[in-house]
């Protein structure tokens, strides 16, 4: 369907045929080029005759993002409704030029939303600045009943008329009057995401969006904790299927492996204390940089001896091992930095 302006024939036809190649395929046809490509979601630009535009294309290839969307709106026809309200709201956002949405068997099977380019430009505020007009945004957010839940610094852009847009509201709800509640929680997200800014919850402050110190004192406590909480989870996605690893079950147990391939290398077997090494090595590389020493991790059943192994690399000493193993474990609990 269509979405809040109307289509000219010419555009029509080339959404059409972009929807098209994705339901067959699972892809958005070569001429759009990817920006942005996760497990399940991707956000591509393009070009329209009448102009530039970005899509959102959306699978959902495991279980639980298709149990996530089972009874309720497709990603696209919610965030569609959503910039609607912003719209309505007076907010910059982008203008929603068609949504297109399919089930299969009653599941979720694909979903496209088709977005005008913003006219985006450089920032050239500073940081403290910046901040502020995020969090005045945020507040006009709010008092359309507008719960923005993904306030990280690329959904806010600055526009070629000086203003600040939002962007990616798929997280976002509409409430019939936010709280309390509601306002802190969004404080408490933009302190940890720019923790780093100077003068941070002053920022905040000034913007209306904290209103005393207990609340300023509350808030900088809940960002330390969901920092850490958001931390420990993106080490621990190399147990999970995600975008960066992907994990399968054997008759002789569990793996977890790159999603990029094993290439060269060779099983390096020891006992379940492994399962350290396997974590440890993801915190180091998302706290240095580092490259993965370890392609791969099997964990055997209990019922089987519950040993466990590492995809290693193909030429490498015992010695070496032990100590790449020694250093990776050495990591597994490492502290995050806090607020």
């Amino acid at each position: 369907m269509t979405g809040t302006v109307p289509l000219a024939a010419a555009d029509a036809a080339v959404i059409a045929s972009w929807w098209q190649h994705f339901v067959a395929t699972g892809r958005l046809p070569e001429p759009l080029q990817l920006v942005q490509g996760r497990l399940i979601r991707s956000v591509h630009r393009g070009e329209l005759p009448s102009g530039p535009v970005h899509v959102k294309a959306m699978t959902f290839p495991r279980a639980k993002d298709r149990l996530r969307y089972l009874l309720r709106p497709l990603p696209a026809v919610h965030e569609a409704r959503l910039l609607a309200a912003v719209a309505a709201a007076g907010i910059p956002a982008p203008v929603v030029l068609a949504v297109h949405s399919a089930r299969r068997r009653g599941l979720p099977d694909r979903s496209l939303l088709v977005l005008r380019s913003l006219p985006v430009v450089a920032e050239t505020k500073a940081p403290t600045e910046r901040l502020a007009d995020e969090a005045a945004l945020v507040v006009r957010l709010l008092a359309a009943g507008i719960v923005h839940r993904d306030l990280h610094g690329e959904n806010f852009v600055r526009l070629r008329s000086g203003e600040l847009a939002v962007l990616d509201l798929q997280s976002a709800s509409v409430v019939r009057r936010a709280s309390t509640a509601h306002r802190l929680a969004a404080a408490a997200r933009l302190v940890r995401e720019r923790h780093a800014v100077p003068g941070a919850v002053d920022s905040l402050r000034r913007a209306g969006l904290l209103h005393s110190d207990p609340e300023a004192a509350t808030v900088v406590a809940r960002a330390r904790d969901e920092q850490a909480h958001h931390a420990r989870g993106r080490v621990l996605r190399c147990l999970q299927e995600s975008t960066e690893f992907r994990c399968r079950w054997t008759l002789r147990g569990r793996e977890y492996r790159l999603r990029t391939g094993l290439g060269p290398g060779r099983w390096w077997w020891g006992d379940r204390s492994l399962r350290q090494a396997w974590i440890g090595q993801r915190a180091r590389q998302l706290a240095t940089g580092e490259p993965l020493v370890f392609s791969a991790y099997f964990r055997n059943w209990w019922w089987l001896g519950g040993g466990a192994g590492l995809y290693v690399p193909p030429a490498c000493s015992e010695a070496w091992l032990q100590e790449q193993v020694r250093a990776a474990r050495s990591w597994a609990n490492h502290p995050e930095p806090s607020i």
